[in-house]
């Protein structure tokens, strides 16, 4: 577990927002950084595109600089998807993406082996490698973001299960009538917690107050989570009201997640959790309200350390613990080992 990556990895971190690439060295430093948007509108194909152009310019330019050359390619992506064959099997947050090979035009492109993981599962490898979760043999990560989601470290084995797609945290129910989810369940934490989520009722309040302070603050822009964050910053209520409801669906959510896996600590990250202080606190205490007893006193919330490139930096061991492994040939569908 502790061993670090030692061979270079180019990195692709695929979003419903924007396409990152860079070259992580086996320090861990990020080099050679490019991202440009996502556009997901503009269909799968032209997504492909653009992540196979956007890593080839990292790539290029790490080659100018003297960098070593990589020798291989993580690609973080939203899931579910099948980390064997390398295919996007739904993104709930991206238009039409519902089968998509991504591993394998990356391959073809790129001329080097390829491997797809769940975004989740690329940062709580990460966190436990070298941030947050170092030095346990049970953690979880939990990112709060556009969408929900997280990855599960077992006894020392990131938990994958039988189809790829173990740790679809975002999909836990924390409200039997809630919302409509995404996915086209119902109630899960994704679609009361996530960026997607606050933007939804955030146009809500909007239409029903049109002359609120969040009305005032979009002029005329689409209302996303950001702009309800900063609303409830200047005081909206009802934006407050949203921002607290969500922070009490994570508390929910991890009270649960203690309950049945009984982690060390669990990492929250994420562009909404990292510039949001006021979820752990509110998380916390709704988590330390619904937990079994006997897990209250030794409750672990903690923020991400890596930040933004968790999924970046998570890419060198699933790079390299899992070039020339069998476990992780395309098609196998056979279940990954402990890492090195």
């Amino acid at each position: 577990m502790e061993n670090a990556a030692d061979r270079a990895v180019l990195a692709i971190d695929f979003g419903g927002t924007q396409i990152r690439a860079a070259l992580v060295s086996p320090d861990r430093a990020v080099h050679a950084r490019r991202a440009v948007p996502t556009d997901d509108e503009e269909g799968v194909d032209a997504v492909l595109a653009r992540i196979v152009a956007v890593a080839g310019e990292s790539r290029d330019e790490a080659a100018s600089s003297g960098l070593p050359d990589p020798i291989g390619v993580s690609i973080s992506s939203p899931g579910p998807l099948d980390p064997w064959r390398g295919v996007v099997l739904m993104a709930p947050n991206l238009s039409g993406w519902r089968n998509v090979d991504v591993a394998g035009p990356v391959r073809d492109a790129l001329g080097l082996p390829a491997f797809l993981e769940r975004d989740t599962n690329v940062a709580v490898v990460g966190e436990w490698r070298y941030g947050a979760a170092r030095g346990t043999r049970n953690a979880i990560y939990i990112t709060v973001s556009t969408g929900i989601g997280g990855g599960v470290i077992v006894d020392g084995r990131p938990l994958v299960g039988a189809d790829g797609t173990a740790g679809e945290v975002g999909h836990m129910v924390v409200d039997l009538d809630g919302p409509a989810c995404g996915c086209g369940g119902i109630g899960h934490v994704e679609a009361i917690a996530s960026g997607t989520a606050m933007a939804r009722d955030g146009r809500a309040l909007m239409t029903g107050d049109p002359t609120g302070v969040l009305a005032g603050l979009a002029a005329g822009r689409d209302v996303d989570a950001e702009l309800v964050a900063r609303a409830a910053d200047a005081g909206d209520a009802g934006c407050m009201a949203i921002l607290e409801r969500a922070w009490v669906a994570i508390g929910a959510l991890c009270a649960s997640l203690l309950n049945v896996f009984d982690p060390e600590v669990i990492v929250i990250g994420g562009s909404i959790a990292e510039h949001r202080p006021r979820l752990f606190e509110v998380a916390r205490t709704e988590a330390r309200r619904r937990v079994l007893p006997v897990l209250f006193d030794r409750i672990r919330l903690e923020p991400a350390a890596l930040g933004g490139d968790v999924s970046l930096i998570g890419g060198l061991p699933i790079v390299n613990d899992r070039i020339g492994d069998p476990a992780h040939a395309a098609g196998s569908r056979q279940p990954q080992g402990a890492p090195s």
